[in-house]
């Protein structure tokens, strides 16, 4: 066995243990299992795997590096559900389908936020920040290409008069993300079921958009 090698299994229990070599996955698995991601530090994650910090720091020079590899995945989850919700490639069918595929959206979103929480903030937070600038340096498609297509295609399907603004993208992203944010809170009156709370935003959200000047 290498001195790296050895580094990295510096103790490890019986039940916390992990083949050698994989450390990096392990501490990202641990980081996405932490309730408070945004807090976490390489050291405590090294401490809870029963490693060095040093062994730690081998696989990721910062805590931020570690903070930008999770909202990545974080990113890429979400783009998952969002693929999931429609084909971003291939325009609806008619009015019936622009809506379904906005109320399958905004399902996706809030599923994501009850499903991860600790991951949601994050990537929305200031480390979700710097991904989204490296995502526009490298010219990829990325979950924030979904909302905007999404709203194309109402338009374009006639459900609403006009094209969509980056205004109009920014409203309807902060009604669903709004209601996500209270539902992560347990506000009441944003606990009821999720296609219920979907179907009912997006009915607003279309409403308003249909009476724009």
């Amino acid at each position: 066995m290498s001195p790296r090698a050895e580094a990295d299994q510096a103790p490890v229990s019986a039940t916390r243990g992990f083949h050698h070599g994989n450390l990096r996955q392990a501490l990202l698995d641990a980081a996405l299992a932490a309730e408070d991601i945004e807090g976490l530090s390489l050291r405590h994650l090294a401490t809870g795997l029963g490693v060095t910090p040093a062994a730690a720091y081998r696989h990721f020079a910062s805590r931020e590096d570690l903070l930008l590899e999770v909202a990545r995945i974080g990113f890429t989850r979400l783009e998952s559900l969002f693929a999931g919700a429609f084909d971003i490639s291939w325009p609806p069918e008619d009015g019936s389908e622009a809506k379904a595929r906005f109320h399958r959206l905004a399902c996706a979103y809030l599923q994501f936020a009850d499903d991860e929480p600790a991951l949601w903030r994050l990537i929305f937070g200031a480390q979700g920040a710097a991904y989204r600038a490296l995502s526009s340096v490298l010219d990829r498609r990325n979950s924030y290409d979904y909302l905007p297509a999404a709203l194309l295609g109402l338009h374009r399907t006639g459900v609403v008069p006009h094209p969509p603004s980056e205004r109009d993208a920014l409203f309807a992203w902060s009604a669903v993300h709004g209601a996500a944010s209270l539902r992560a809170g347990r506000v009441p009156g944003a606990l009821m079921p999720m296609e219920e709370l979907a179907r009912d935003l997006t009915s607003r959200i279309v409403q308003s958009l249909r009476s724009l000047p």
